[in-house]
């Protein structure tokens, strides 16, 4: 077992697997990357990341966060805003954040986080930091969903804004939290997971034998049939070897996010403390919690029930986070999530769009002499 607190020198502490030093020496780049509409898809880069994490984002709809350190990747995104959940990922995984932009709100809370504060604002890369093209460039410039990335040039955007800054170079992150073991543990048998977010949003874990990893589905369009999930750039499915389901409290944030039918707040996703965790692997479910608290440095680990660490397989792990009340059942050898949706709507009313009054307006004399300047 490597991890969870110290790694070999040539170990990726995201993945457990033996990468160069040259690897090691640079900081993880947490993308956010979206999943909705389904115009959007398929997504670019997903299949190179070292872990995803995929939550709710507003009106039961899912966002991904996907970790970057292990693999160069050419194309990423699109790229999307940030959510409160960020503040929470980021520091936890030492990364920089790389994000299309943020609502008010969600922006003030990034900038809240100590990971952000004075001189560590480069770490924050969106188009209200003073990031352009490159490394976000936008393939069209009415399409929300046309903005794109690559870690090359994402690195050296970092590198000079850290500089300008007058902040310590990028370097070897402080990574710690998750543990790694070739061997296959004993578990209970499941073949299948099944995660209803809501009813637009479901997807579907099968375990393929034959690869020992994990291949994702989900609907092809709001309600409709399971696909599978491509990645744009290699068009073949998405294959992970872990699959980890998180139980977290989830909390109405009162930050309007989307402005559609009357609106709708963000979600806080409270990933501190701790909460039941789900561990699929090699066909096998392990049973644990999670903790990230001041135990851990804030970092996040996985658990069993007698407090040792839970082990993930070497390789790339995907995280699906449901509310602490989603009922988990099994069933043979297949798990099914029921997710239950905050109530995110009726409780953040979209202020309307006040109508001008016209005798307020400053108003000229077409007829007046024009003061001299």
């Amino acid at each position: 077992m490597v991890g969870p607190d110290s790694y070999p020198a040539d170990v990726n502490p995201l993945t457990g697997e033996a990468v160069g030093a040259d690897v090691l020496a640079r900081i993880p780049l947490a993308v956010k990357i979206t999943n909705f509409p389904v115009s959007s898809r398929p997504q670019f880069g997903l299949a190179e990341a070292d872990l995803v994490f995929e939550h709710q984002a507003e009106a039961g709809l899912t966002r991904f966060t996907a970790l970057f350190l292990q693999n160069d990747v050419d194309k990423i995104g699109p790229v999307r805003s940030a959510r409160f959940i960020d503040a929470e990922i980021v520091p936890a995984f030492q990364a920089a954040l790389v994000t299309s932009g943020s609502s008010f709100g969600t922006m003030d809370k990034l900038r809240a986080t100590a990971w952000f504060w004075g001189l560590d604002v480069w770490r924050l890369v969106s188009e209200e930091s003073a990031y352009s093209c490159p490394p976000l460039c936008r393939e069209r410039p009415d399409d929300s969903n046309s903005l794109f990335t690559n870690t090359d040039v994402l690195r050296q955007a970092l590198a000079e804004k850290a500089q300008k800054s007058g902040a310590a170079a990028p370097g070897r992150a402080d990574l710690r939290g998750l543990a790694f073991a070739d061997a296959a543990p004993t578990g209970t048998p499941v073949t299948d997971l099944q995660v209803r977010y809501s009813g637009s949003a479901q997807t579907l874990w099968n375990f393929d034998a034959a690869s020992g990893r994990y291949l994702r589905w989900q609907e092809s369009a709001p309600g409709a049939d399971l696909v599978p999930h491509l990645d744009g750039a290699t068009e073949q499915q998405l294959a992970f070897t872990n699959v980890v389901l998180l139980s977290v409290n989830h909390q109405n944030n009162f930050v309007p996010e989307d402005f559609r039918d009357g609106g709708n707040c963000g979600v806080e996703i409270q990933l501190w403390t701790s909460g039941p965790a789900r561990v699929f692997r090699d066909g096998v479910m392990l049973e644990g919690t999670w903790v990230r608290d001041a135990t851990t440095d804030m970092r996040l680990q996985l658990r069993d029930a007698a407090g040792a660490p839970l082990t993930l397989k070497p390789g790339n792990t995907w995280f699906a986070i449901v509310t602490l009340n989603s009922p988990i059942e099994l069933a043979g050898a297949a798990v099914s999530v029921s997710g239950k949706v905050p109530d995110t709507k009726s409780e953040c009313p979209v202020p309307p769009t006040a109508t001008p009054d016209p005798n307020a307006l400053p108003t000229v004399d077409p007829l007046a002499t024009p003061a001299a300047p």
